[in-house]
């Protein structure tokens, strides 16, 4: 039986993509990495995420380094950002039906914090970061443990192969949303359990257990 929805955050809820957009060109000079433009955008979409990295010249291990002004960025951009169409709706009665809530995501707690508290977003038991971008099956695991909660009671919703491909290691169902960051043949690879077109089929999936 179902007990536990966790959401990813940017591209799942919140549509940050011209937040995301910015940010990365805003520091592209000073971490030495290639600047873009919306159809370079585009264009690497369709590839995975450490590729995308390899295209623009961004090795792996400046990440960590980069995470501090990434998330002060975000913050500043924080009033301008609302959740997708329906999200709401879809939370209100995911929690109507007595399942718990949960966002897991590589943003931060306070960025995701006062993105909720700006758009009276309510009902969500735990807010979880992760700091890996790629190690997102690690803190998955370790909720799971803490609170005592088998693969078979989880449904993982996102919107990037990445986390598709994390709850794959963990036999956990995974919902892929078609407004996010990967397009459909991108999440495609990854062989989601079910692809959303809208929230409301976020929904159905999960009452259909």
């Amino acid at each position: 039986m179902i007990k536990h929805i966790i959401f990813d955050f940017d591209g799942t809820i919140v549509d940050s993509l011209d937040l995301s957009f910015y940010i990365y060109n805003e520091l592209a000079a000073k971490f030495n990495y290639k600047p873009i433009t919306r159809e370079d955008m585009h264009i690497l979409k369709n590839a995975p995420l450490k590729e995308r990295f390899k295209a623009v010249g961004l090795p792996l291990y400046k990440i960590p380094k980069m995470t501090f002004e990434v998330m002060t960025l975000y913050n500043e951009g924080i009033k301008h950002l609302k959740a997708f169409d329906g999200i709401n709706e879809l939370l209100a009665n995911l929690k109507n039906t007595g399942l718990n809530l949960s966002v897991l995501s590589s943003n931060s707690v306070n960025n995701i914090t006062d993105f909720f508290e700006n758009n009276n977003i309510v009902g969500f038991d735990n807010i979880i970061s992760s700091n890996n971008l790629f190690g997102k099956h690690k803190t998955l695991k370790k909720f799971m443990k803490h609170n005592n909660l088998r693969p078979d009671e989880i449904i993982y919703v996102g919107d990037e192969l990445r986390d598709v491909e994390a709850c794959k290691k963990l036999a956990v169902k995974v919902i892929a949303v078609l407004w996010g960051f990967d397009p459909k043949n991108l999440l495609e690879t990854g062989k989601p359990d079910y692809f959303a077109t809208e929230p409301e089929d976020i929904y159905n999936f999960v009452t259909s257990f």
